[in-house]
């Protein structure tokens, strides 16, 4: 998922706020405080090193907010499947950090938020649809590889673990590709037509009242707010949705395949993704 402000807000940040946040960070530091919480008060003190050694770096928030979400997940699903869950959710980001610096798109590094995954911002507004596709796709192409890795990784060793992490990225990917607003499957299908976004609304309702996904609704509502706001401004959006028919039957196909694969994988791994489960009880 990625998210794209109006203007670069990096340039908008107060200095003298920095500086204060920057002062109680270094005093105890947010991973150090969760540790702490979480009653490994032990490895506090690892913390603040590692946060005062990535703190001059631009990648600091990235790390600083992926060690979190990894400390709180590991608190309701183990640290082992924390670790890898969140490292295959970094490597789905990654692919959109890539995919967006193929067309020229400035991003942020990724950045993540527990129990609501992790996105990238983007520096700049795409200046096409075309741009735009390109960018949302990268993350799911990288998500499918890393479902597949794990499958292998499985069927080397064995070991359940890996084919339920393969269960859990397949379907954080698929999940993402639904045709709506923010998620990835929105930003490409804009590509082909907004209209295929009903689509999707239908899918995020069902989806929302069979699973308690009740974190769709926010989705679907910012998603119902834009496929109204292209309606209505259609003559203004031509232009940006404009796209050769050559380039959306490719966009199309791949989203397609993806999807498939991604089903594929979690139609393989699911008796044996349920026996990794029944293990962690």
């Amino acid at each position: 998922m990625e998210v794209n402000p109006q203007e670069n807000l990096s340039e908008s940040i107060d200095a003298s706020a920095k500086k204060k946040k920057n002062g109680w960070l270094s005093k105890f530091g947010l991973l150090g405080a969760l540790l702490a919480v979480t009653k490994f008060g032990k490895l506090a003190a690892i913390a603040k090193v590692l946060f005062a050694a990535l703190k001059a770096s631009k990648f600091a928030a990235t790390f600083i907010s992926m060690a979190a979400t990894v400390v709180i997940y590991a608190q309701f699903y183990g640290w082992l499947l924390a670790l890898g869950f969140i490292i295959a959710i970094f490597i789905h980001e990654s692919g959109h950090v890539v995919a967006s610096k193929k067309v020229g798109l400035d991003v942020s590094a990724p950045m993540f938020i527990p129990f609501f995954g992790a996105f990238i911002a983007m520096k700049e507004l795409p200046k096409s649809v075309k741009q735009e596709a390109i960018s949302a796709i990268g993350g799911p192409v990288a998500g499918a590889l890393v479902a597949a890795v794990c499958l292998l990784l499985w069927d080397i060793t064995g070991s359940l673990y890996w084919v339920g992490l393969a269960y859990l990225t397949a379907f954080l990917n698929l999940f993402n590709l639904l045709p709506l607003g923010m998620l990835d499957g929105g930003r490409i299908t804009k590509a082909l037509s907004p209209v295929i976004w009903v689509i999707g609304i239908v899918g995020a309702v069902i989806l929302m009242l069979k699973l308690h996904a009740y974190i769709l609704l926010l989705v679907l509502v910012l998603g119902v707010m834009e496929l109204v706001s292209m309606i209505k401004n259609r003559h203004q959006m031509a232009t940006y949705l404009q796209v050769e028919p050559q380039f959306r039957f490719k966009i199309g196909l791949a989203y397609l395949l993806l999807i498939t694969i991604l089903v594929g994988m979690m139609m393989y791994s699911l008796d044996l993704s349920q026996q990794f489960i029944g293990s962690m009880g």
